[in-house]
């Protein structure tokens, strides 16, 4: 029950600062803070954990968007199962490199499972969907990433959620 409460905690305070940061910076300069949480979990925790994080973040997130509830549920559900695949047959524990990959590679795939999402609602060009919605998510996201996992993991050592 301690882990489902900071992992709660952990998800509404990187989506409070998801949020900050959008309405400071704007597209560009906001990381995708919630997709390295459940990637963080999922590395630290396991899989069960990660899915835990994906529906709090996934609330969260759907809280504010104008698409159907539960679509960044799915997403961020897609996200911890890929995080288990290239986790699975890529990762190497410990290895900074190797988190990036993870987190690359489970960010462009989130960006696929959005894209479909949005363009089942209306149709949007796909180099548009590239400039205006990976490349800031890549950008941002790959430059937050080490400092952001090892905050998450400085945390989760002081509440001593790995047994």
């Amino acid at each position: 029950m301690k882990r489902i409460i900071a992992i709660a905690l952990v998800s509404y305070l990187a989506f409070a600062l998801e949020f900050l940061l959008y309405n400071f910076w704007g597209h560009w300069g906001k990381p995708e803070l919630l997709i390295l949480v459940v990637i963080f979990f999922n590395l630290y925790l396991g899989i069960r954990f990660s899915i835990v994080a994906a529906i709090f973040c996934g609330i969260f997130k759907d809280t504010l968007g104008i698409g159907p509830f539960g679509t960044y549920v799915l997403v961020y559900i897609t996200a911890a199962y890929m995080t288990t695949l290239v986790r699975r047959y890529l990762y190497q524990p410990g290895s900074k490199f190797s988190r990036g990959v993870v987190a690359f590679l489970v960010l462009v795939g989130s960006f696929t499972v959005q894209a479909i999402l949005t363009n089942m609602n209306h149709e949007a060009p796909f180099s548009e969907q590239l400039f205006y919605i990976l490349v800031p998510q890549l950008l941002t996201t790959m430059i937050a990433a080490t400092y952001v996992f090892a905050l998450l993991r400085n945390l989760s050592n002081f509440l001593s959620l790995k047994n």
